[in-house]
């Protein structure tokens, strides 16, 4: 590849490639499961639709071995995504340098970079090269133990998964479905392993085959109601997925957006109600980049409590799941951050999303967001800024004033109840710190008491605006 070719045009290429294989990757992996259902149905009872004897046996076999193919051939068109979004990026970015350089002063560009760039580029293609076909067999690679490898740090999962071969990243996907859930893979990636997952989970609450005795009617209607959701929008991605009925949904990649929003939702949230949420983070998205860049992420990684007696009686629900906010953010970072290009990241936490959203920020390790920002807060979960910390690439530094913002409406009852401190502080007063932003309605009076909880991300209001306008904000 010539540095002559034009750095837009390179870039624009190379986006668009990734974007595709990823696309194609993950609709494979579709593929593939619908196949080893077919696979699983030959396999049932003669009445049932099974075949026996030995016409079954031979139709079983080439619909598991149709299936393992297109396991093979998604996996390395996610493989070639990851790459292109990566080692691409530097060679676009080496190409756009020389490009500069050469317009300044004409013999003054240093093409090494770029030949660096390119080389390690080819090299990494021609492994799904030899994926494809079949130089490398996914059975006889070493075993993998990348929780063991890594320690579980989603900094170092990232850098380790990016270095794995396609082959290698069949095998693990192959020995651990659980790999969906686990931070630092690409989110093409998650998203293939959680579908399929999602799937099988679906399978087993129809067939009544779920560990532990009989299903939980919520989680069945949960997981069903989180597969129609991403049926109706295909750019969806399904970061997260636990089988208790939790779930991370992004309304696109957010590993190439150049901004992403994540919003914890508060009182009585479920996957049963993840359009709502969705529509909410898609909101205070297009409020902040209406261009389109943004990736808005629905973050119902909790089990929120269900009304507002015990959202107000206990911080329990918060602090049990805070962690694993503290990891998805850490996850996003390291991900998001090898192609070199790191993109803004707010977290939204609204109202009783708010004290999940302070809960992780508690640790030490901090909590990997550019903007932290509390909507109609009941408190943060702790007693001051003091008590927050912030993860900026793997290293952790004390939160400051600019690094957490409150927003509430003077008729919103909800964060007066942090006089209880049942709930901790609420950012923005003098006794938390933080800034404050007053997102009341012009005219608003008394009877707004009704209403301002539930308005804060409805189009067109002060607080939408104010909302995107710290979004955008973010430098």
């Amino acid at each position: 590849m010539s540095p002559a070719q034009g750095p837009d045009a390179l870039a624009a290429a190379i986006d668009l490639a990734a974007a595709r294989a990823a696309e194609v990757g993950r609709r494979i992996a579709d593929s593939a499961e619908d196949l080893d259902s077919v696979a699983r149905r030959l396999g049932g009872r003669a009445g049932d639709g099974g075949w026996s004897g030995r016409t079954g046996d031979r139709a079983r076999g080439e619909a598991a071995d149709a299936a393992a193919e297109a396991r093979m051939l998604s996996g390395n068109c996610l493989f070639v995504a990851d790459v292109l979004r990566v080692e691409g990026s530097r060679l676009a970015r080496a190409v756009t340098g020389w490009d500069a350089a050469e317009a300044a002063e004409p013999g003054t560009g240093d093409a090494v970079p770029v030949q660096d760039a390119d080389r390690v580029l080819a090299m990494r293609l021609r492994e799904a090269a030899d994926g494809l076909a079949g130089r490398v067999d996914p059975a006889t690679r070493p075993c993998l133990d990348l929780s063991g490898s890594t320690d579980d740090n989603p900094h170092e999962v990232a850098r380790l998964w990016h270095l794995l071969g396609p082959a290698d990243r069949t095998r693990l996907a192959r020995d651990h479905p659980e790999l969906g859930s686990v931070a630092g893979l690409s989110s093409a990636t998650r998203d293939a392993l959680n579908r399929t997952r999602l799937r099988r989970l679906l399978d087993a609450t129809g067939a009544g085959a779920w560990v532990g005795g009989r299903i939980p009617d919520e989680v069945a209607r949960d997981l069903t109601a989180l597969a129609a959701y991403l049926e109706q929008d295909p750019r969806r991605h399904l970061l997260d997925l636990h089988r208790d009925g939790r779930a991370v949904v992004a309304s696109a990649d957010p590993d190439s957006a150049e901004r992403v929003v994540t919003l914890v939702p508060g009182t009585g949230s479920s996957l049963a109600d993840l359009g709502r949420t969705g529509e909410r983070a898609g909101a205070v998205c297009e409020a902040a980049d209406p261009a389109g860049a943004c990736v808005a992420v629905s973050w119902q990684g909790y089990d929120a409590p269900d009304g507002v007696v015990s959202a107000g009686s206990s911080a329990g629900p918060a602090w049990a799941h805070a962690g694993d906010l503290r990891t998805y953010a850490a996850g996003l970072d390291a991900v998001e951050g090898l192609d070199g290009d790191d993109a803004p990241h707010a977290a939204v936490g609204y109202s009783y999303g708010s004290v999940v959203l302070g809960a992780a920020a508690a640790d030490p390790e901090g909590l990997a967001a550019d903007l932290m920002i509390h909507v109609g807060s009941p408190g943060a979960g702790v007693e001051s800024l003091d008590r927050q910390w912030v993860d900026e690439g793997g290293v952790s530094r004390p939160a400051v004033d600019d690094d957490v913002v409150a927003v509430a409406s003077r008729w919103d009852p909800v964060p007066w109840w942090s006089i209880t401190g049942v709930s901790g502080e609420r950012p923005g007063t003098n006794e938390f710190g933080g800034r404050s932003v007053d997102v009341t309605e012009p005219g608003a009076g008394p009877e707004a008491v009704r209403t301002a909880h539930s308005r804060y991300f409805d189009p067109g209001t002060v607080s939408l605006m104010e909302i995107g306008r710290l979004v955008s904000g973010i430098e």
